[in-house]
């Protein structure tokens, strides 16, 4: 093999080289472009002129939804014979909480009887009266004598089986105390053997079902005219930090003012599914407050990136290839940026992952 020959191999991998580098900065040249597979890991979103709102900071407590709490009472006194929940247990319209034995319902239990004996001899009265009629030795009036009095012994035991359904009244001087509503048993005031009274003012259990609460705010008086019904709001707890936020609207703003604290109550009302929220934790609770007349592009804060001093984001323009932009930032919350320049209405803009996505244009 000559020389020239050798040279020529030996220099092929420098040209095939130096023929990728163009190639690849080309490619950079153009830009990087908004595919399929990138989609998948980023999220896009889209400017909007939005009326700027500044937040309102407002200590708030969670507490039961009043229109799911149910107070039971005793229906006769006696003595605690038997109770079958806890504070904290989850349960059912209808189930029993409680048995009770009573002196009251033994005298309904004589008056059962009674009127179970009076029926019995109303109707075989009112069975002689007929036949009594058909021997002549009865009128028309016995007999509506006879069957008026069958009525009224018949109506009488209907009425006690009636009073010993609703009242849950069971054999051996005993009856029932049931829960009319399903949810958690949050307070007993009752032990087993324990004497009541029917006329007692403190609830045997309060029962609340927690599917919904209400989340009570404090307003000061200085910024009363800030909160207004329908106002968004988002709320936090110590329980689960920044993390985990609740949203929902102020759906009740209470026009009176404490005279000790000198603030006024605001009610939200938040859907608690999965029972994330317990009565008493202790909130901050975030009042968006619209300031009215101005309109500003709107972002999400994680679309913004910082460096060098300056504010970006990366857009996603018309012909689907991604760029940087840097905007001027006229306000910022833990949600949103309001942009004074930058950005418009319309301009799509990388939310999830943007700061991959920048570092992958530089």
């Amino acid at each position: 093999m000559n020389k020239n020959n050798l040279l020529i191999i030996l220099l092929l991998p420098l040209f095939a080289s130096c023929g990728k580098q163009v190639a690849v900065q080309e490619k950079a040249a153009d830009g990087l472009m908004l595919t399929d597979s990138l989609q998948q890991v980023i999220s896009i979103d889209t400017v909007r002129e939005t009326a700027l709102n500044n937040e309102l900071l407002l200590n708030g407590r969670v507490t039961f939804d009043a229109g799911q709490v149910a107070h039971v009472y005793p229906i006769f006194g006696g003595t605690i014979a038997q109770v079958n929940v806890e504070i904290g247990d989850y349960i059912r319209k209808g189930d029993v909480l409680a048995v009770i034995r009573s002196s009251e319902v033994a005298d309904f239990e004589k008056q059962q009887k009674d009127a179970e004996h009076q029926l019995a001899l109303a109707n075989r009265n009112l069975e002689a009266t007929r036949d009594m009629l058909d021997s002549g030795t009865a009128s028309e009036r016995d007999l509506l004598q006879a069957e008026q009095e069958a009525a009224n012994a018949k109506a009488e035991v209907k009425r006690l089986r009636e009073v010993y359904d609703i009242y849950q009244i069971n054999a051996n001087s005993t009856y029932n105390i049931v829960s009319p509503v399903s949810g958690f048993v949050v307070e007993k005031n009752i032990s087993k053997n324990m004497l009541i009274r029917s006329d007692q003012g403190e609830e045997l259990f309060t029962v609340s079902g927690l599917d919904n609460v209400w989340v009570m705010a404090d307003v000061y008086e200085g910024d009363i005219r800030k909160v207004n019904e329908g106002a968004d709001v988002r709320i936090t707890t110590l329980a689960y930090g920044k993390d985990k936020e609740f949203t929902g609207t102020i759906d009740k703003v209470y026009n009176i003012l404490d005279d000790e604290s000198k603030t006024m109550k605001v009610r939200i009302k938040l859907n608690n599914k999965d029972y994330m929220l317990k009565p008493g934790m202790f909130t901050n609770v975030y009042v968006q407050c619209r300031v009215e007349g101005e309109l500003m592009p709107r972002i999400p804060a994680h679309a913004l990136i910082f460096e060098g001093g300056k504010q970006y984001v990366v857009c996603v323009g018309a012909d689907g290839y991604l760029r940087m932009q840097e905007v001027d930032v006229y306000k910022q919350t833990d949600k949103y940026c309001y942009l004074n320049t930058g950005l418009k209405e319309g301009d799509r803009v990388v939310n999830k992952n943007a700061l991959l996505v920048y570092n992958a244009l530089k």
